[in-house]
């Protein structure tokens, strides 16, 4: 739907954000592991209730997940935002306004699932957390000790999801000029 001026440049930067926050966020999910109670690594924490209190026992893990999940949900000065942002106005630009309507009433429905991940990881202890796992336990999380390039794909992925949200405009003019040869 937004395929007028604007709108090829704007699905590539919507396409770049999410990249940045989705690759981030796998990262940070492939580190967080369950552990047998001889220390043994159970496989990937899948209950929500095993990331309760992850934001105190890995502050920096769970504040960079913390930054891609409000990307996702296009909270201001992320990536995200201006991805949704600038794809918005180019569909309600190519006259699909009824869409962005709906797509903005998507986006502020799934913010609410976001927010409960972070609310669990930083408000939340351990023993608090209700839900009920598979196998008969909430055993909470911990995270590996990322190895470098791990590291590195979290670090640029934080900060292109942060420089995307505050300073947009050199990648947009970047974006503008590529679609060009798209189109």
């Amino acid at each position: 739907m937004a395929l007028g001026e604007g709108g090829p440049s704007a699905l590539l930067l919507y396409l770049l954000a999410y990249a940045f926050a989705t690759v981030g966020a796998f990262a940070v999910v492939g580190l967080v592991r369950t552990y047998d109670a001889d220390g043994s690594v159970r496989g990937e924490a899948t209950q929500l209730a095993q990331w309760a209190g992850l934001g105190r026992r890995h502050p920096v893990l769970a504040g960079a997940m913390a930054l891609f999940l409000l990307s996702f949900a296009g909270i201001p000065l992320t990536g995200g935002f201006i991805g949704k942002f600038t794809a918005f106005v180019a569909a309600a630009d190519g006259g699909a306004w009824p869409l962005v309507v709906v797509a903005v009433v998507a986006s502020a429905a799934a913010a609410f699932f976001y927010v409960r991940l972070i609310v669990l990881m930083f408000f939340t202890r351990p023993g608090d957390a209700v839900e009920e796992t598979r196998g008969g336990g909430t055993a909470p999380a911990r995270a590996e000790r990322p190895g470098a390039l791990t590291l590195g794909a979290l670090v640029v992925c934080a900060v292109g999801t942060v420089g995307l949200g505050v300073w947009p405009t050199p990648v947009l003019d970047l974006l503008a000029q590529a679609a060009r040869f798209v189109v």
